[in-house]
């Protein structure tokens, strides 16, 4: 009997004391804004509401100098860094799309032509997280947990839900235009959730275009924007001005995508967050449970209409109460205090280069086809062959390496020429890359001018360009514009560029042990997901190459 009694008790102090459970938060929510500039959250602050914003910035930890590192600053790459700790040059989401270089195909980030569509038969559900090289912090925490965590990625891009949710994901859901419902892929499951079929059921996008958008207080009051009518914004089709109120009863007929080009999107975004928490039991599984949210509207509304356009005021304005009202219910059904969550974007924006200009500064926009066959014009009187250039977009010139091969052309020469005349010949151009030179950067044996050539082959910028190309994805001849300088239009707005106002985002922590600071220190996009990875005591992905945010881990006591 005595030593019956000695085995448990030993047994006993064994468990309960050797292995004390871990303090962890019991979920963790990655929000992500779609195209929100840095600016934003002070320009807008006063209007905000006491639950949304400002009770991030009243108690939580605001970061003013976070900073994407790559090249392009798109949705993809920047959901996919963020998540992944590492650059496209790793984890190689080198864009939305892309040529796949050998073979000559346009490839869209998430395409998966393996995987068949739940809930749809559209070319919409063909998606999963295949291209993604590396793995996420998501990935990290499945493992960790012997894939008892749940993991849940939601946005109505498919790109912005199933980057960030990662490989071994339990879901991820983005919306079908054409059905007007969220769906999946076969790479998740065979069948929606009954939860998801009954959300989608209610036709809640019907409801939410049922009245005009109009402004959320008097439009008068939109001090912090340009007037309502200026001629940089785009009007939907069957509007004769781009002003409120937008008639959405009138405009869906001849629109199918004016949901997500208002903010509309955000709110259904909003209630499918907080229907998958409830039916998926987030927050109460006994593990560290993490739902990643990418609220795109956001980016649709600002390409339309510009960063400093009531459309995006009165946006901004309602997604905080949506944020409210999402930070309301969390707290209610996890126990205030148990969630951890950090908010940021993927990319910022330019100031419309037609406003820009108004104001006299050098701005403008460059148009894919005329590049392309300005180059092609170019390389065919200098070598005698047509066609050198398959494509460009991404800023860069893909070369068909059939032509090059065929023709018995050197690549490097090429190149070289191809940089030279649009270095010298081209508007609105600041820097100049070759392939080649980027892969010598990254070998670390290349550094200072190329003055034969006349490109200025060192720039401030070039690290950015370094950590966005990836060899089979990326192209040969990459252009850096000047500040100001946007793609293929000059109404709205566009996001790609190494210039702060794409790649200084807004970053802050809140809830499960994080108590109100500022910080000024220099921090990366990078960083977030191994942050996270600390806290919850998890390896860190596995292209990680950030770094920890000290302020956050100082902030919640894990100090040695």
């Amino acid at each position: 009997m005595k030593k019956i009694f000695i085995t448990l008790f030993v047994l006993f102090s064994f468990n309960s004391f050797a292995f004390p459970q871990p303090d962890k938060p019991k979920l963790v929510v990655g929000i992500v804004i779609d195209q929100m500039n840095y600016d934003y959250f002070g320009r807008y602050m006063h209007k905000f509401c006491e639950g949304g914003f400002k009770r991030l910035y009243n108690n939580g930890l605001y970061f003013k100098n976070t900073n994407i590192t790559h090249f392009p600053t798109y949705t993809a790459p920047g959901h996919t860094s963020l998540y992944t700790g590492t650059v496209p040059a790793y984890n190689g989401i080198v864009g939305n799309n892309w040529i796949e270089r050998f073979s000559k195909s346009v490839m869209y980030c998430a395409s998966d032509k393996t995987v068949t569509g739940v809930g749809t038969s559209s070319k919409k559900g063909l998606m999963s997280p295949r291209n993604m090289l590396t793995s996420t912090v998501t990935d990290q925490l499945k493992i960790a947990t012997n894939f008892k965590a749940k993991v849940i990625g939601i946005a109505l891009k498919d790109r912005g839900g199933i980057f960030p949710a990662g490989h071994y994901a339990n879901a991820a859901y983005w919306y079908d235009l054409s059905n007007e419902c969220w769906i999946t892929s076969s790479y998740y499951m065979a069948q929606l959730p009954d939860w998801v079929e009954k959300f989608n059921a209610k036709k809640l996008p019907a409801k939410y275009l049922s009245e005009p958008w109009n402004t959320l207080y008097p439009i008068d009051t939109y001090i912090e924007s340009t007037p309502d009518d200026v001629p940089w914004e785009y009007t939907f089709e069957g509007e004769e001005k781009p002003v409120f109120p937008h008639n959405l009863p009138a405009l869906k007929s001849k629109n199918e995508e004016v949901l997500q080009y208002s903010p509309f999107g955000n709110t259904l975004t909003k209630d499918f967050a907080i229907d998958c928490i409830v039916n998926e039991n987030l927050g109460r599984t006994g593990e560290t449970d993490f739902l990643a949210i990418s609220f795109s509207s956001t980016d649709y509304v600002g390409h339309m209409y510009g960063p400093h356009s009531v459309e995006v005021q009165d946006t901004y304005l309602r997604i905080d109460k949506e944020l409210a009202e999402l930070f309301t219910f969390i707290d209610e059904f996890v126990g205030e205090g148990n969630t951890l969550y950090f908010l940021t974007a993927d990319h910022g924006n330019c100031t419309n280069p037609m406003m820009l200009k108004e104001k006299k500064y050098d701005a403008g926009a460059f148009y894919n086809k005329k590049i392309l066959a300005a180059g092609n014009e170019y390389m065919q009187k200098t070598f005698g062959v047509e066609n050198i250039a398959l494509r460009f977009f991404n800023q860069q010139f893909y070369f068909d390496m059939n032509v090059i091969t065929d023709n018995n052309l050197n690549i490097s020469e090429v190149s070289d020429s191809l940089a030279r005349f649009v270095y010298k010949n081209v508007e609105g151009v600041r820097d100049v890359f070759t392939s080649y030179q980027l892969k010598q950067v990254m070998d670390s044996r290349f550094r200072g001018n190329d003055r034969s050539s006349g490109i200025v082959s060192f720039s401030p910028f070039i690290e950015f360009f370094k950590n966005g190309f990836y060899e089979p994805r990326s192209g040969d001849v990459i252009i850096n514009f000047k500040p100001g300088w946007i793609e293929d239009g000059e109404k709205g707005t566009e996001h790609g560029s190494p210039y702060p106002y794409d790649t200084h985002i807004p970053l802050m922590f809140f809830g499960w042990k994080i108590t109100k600071d500022e910080i000024s220190d220099y921090v990366r996009m990078v960083d977030v997901a191994p942050t996270i990875s600390a806290i919850l005591n998890i390896d860190f992905p596995n292209g990680n190459i950030g770094t920890p945010i000290k302020a956050v881990m100082n902030n919640i006591g894990h100090k040695r």
